[in-house]
């Protein structure tokens, strides 16, 4: 059996204890989501973009550009001839919203289902109202089965109670 000197076995510890207690570099955490963002990046940067030759084989065909339709909507709003009154409901038995000046070009809505009256919107307080037909002129290409129809709401009835004496 072969015995170590002393002193040899004294360095070889020493030597052990020297690398293990010595500071080791710490490893750096790694952030993988910007690496892969990073990593995205620097592939994109280094594609770039080919043009493709044209087919040899196709050829265009021109088409002709597509033919305008003609619908029978007005071509213009309507307009008040003279001042007209504009109602809640067709007529008298309704609130009066307001009068509209001769001249003003109005929005039709719908037409009345009582005859000779249309809803218009109001060009003063952009509500919904009715005037008489009498009172717009109208474009000669109007088709009023364009638009929708309207029928008034109720009107509002007051009772009186007879007073006795």
């Amino acid at each position: 059996m072969i015995r170590f000197p002393r002193l040899a076995g004294i360095g070889i510890l020493l030597f052990c204890m020297s690398t293990a207690c010595s500071p080791q570099a710490t490893p750096t955490p790694v952030n993988s989501m910007a690496t892969n963002i990073a990593l995205g990046v620097i592939a994109a940067q280094s594609q770039t973009a080919q043009a493709l030759p044209p087919s040899p084989t196709a050829t265009a065909t021109p088409t002709p550009p597509p033919t305008p339709t003609v619908t029978s909507s007005p071509t213009q709003q309507p307009v008040v001839i003279h001042l007209a009154a504009c109602w809640f409901g067709p007529g008298r038995a309704y609130n009066l919203e307001s009068n509209i000046k001769e001249g003003e070009s109005v929005e039709l809505l719908a037409v009345g289902t009582v005859p000779g009256w249309y809803i218009i919107r109001n060009p003063y307080f952009h509500q919904p109202c009715w005037i008489q037909a009498e009172n717009l002129s109208l474009d000669p290409a109007f088709n009023p089965s364009q638009f929708p129809m309207m029928t008034p709401w109720p009107t509002r009835i007051v009772l009186t109670a007879a007073k006795k004496h």
